[in-house]
């Protein structure tokens, strides 16, 4: 019983690892604001077919990114490598995990999301499960809070709903939902 309870604090304990670290990453890789196929997505495929350089970035990268060199991309997509393994079988490889990005960036879910892009031995394995991990490396409002813990995923100026009241606390003049308003009180 001991041995079981251990266990599962080792699995928890990873769990909330691998949740925090997600946190800091999303697939905007040249942080321009937006997640595309043509650009983000180009860019982790080429990464896990090992291209560097030039041949990495060149036209991959937004005109207006933040993240413009091949050295810092490179970087970018090396210091998180592990959270680009989206099927969860151990690697990141070009034609599973790439191919799953990609094609999520195309819009594509379900079945045609995951047929044939999915590796052995994986977690992962239908479109579903990879839809959802996505979620916690997606950020599509660029609020700086990934899809999976945004309360707003698609409204840049809203993560957070405190009272689950549908109004984002930005906007809820009472967070806590006590019916004391925000600028008042003093448990919020």
């Amino acid at each position: 019983m001991k041995a079981k309870f251990l266990i599962l604090i080792l699995i928890l304990s990873i769990i909330f690892t691998a949740t925090l670290a997600r946190a800091d990453f999303n697939l905007d890789i040249d942080d321009d604001g937006k997640t595309t196929a043509l650009t983000d997505g180009l860019l982790i495929i080429r990464h896990l077919f090992g291209f560097s350089g030039d041949s990495l970035v060149t036209g991959a990268v937004a005109t207006d990114a933040n993240r413009q060199s091949p050295e810092a991309i490179a970087e970018y997509l090396k210091a998180n490598e592990i959270l680009l393994d989206i099927d969860g079988n151990g690697e990141a490889t070009a034609l599973t995990d790439g191919l799953l990005v990609i094609r999520s960036l195309f819009g594509f879910s379900g079945s045609s999301l995951s047929s044939g892009a999915i590796g052995n031995g994986s977690a992962r394995t239908d479109g579903s499960g990879i839809a959802t991990y996505l979620e916690t490396i997606t950020d599509s409002d660029n609020d700086n809070t990934n899809d999976a813990f945004d309360a707003f995923p698609r409204d840049p100026t809203e993560w957070l709903d405190t009272d689950g009241d549908s109004v984002g606390n930005n906007s809820d003049t009472d967070d806590d939902n006590d019916g004391v308003l925000d600028d008042v009180d003093a448990y919020q």
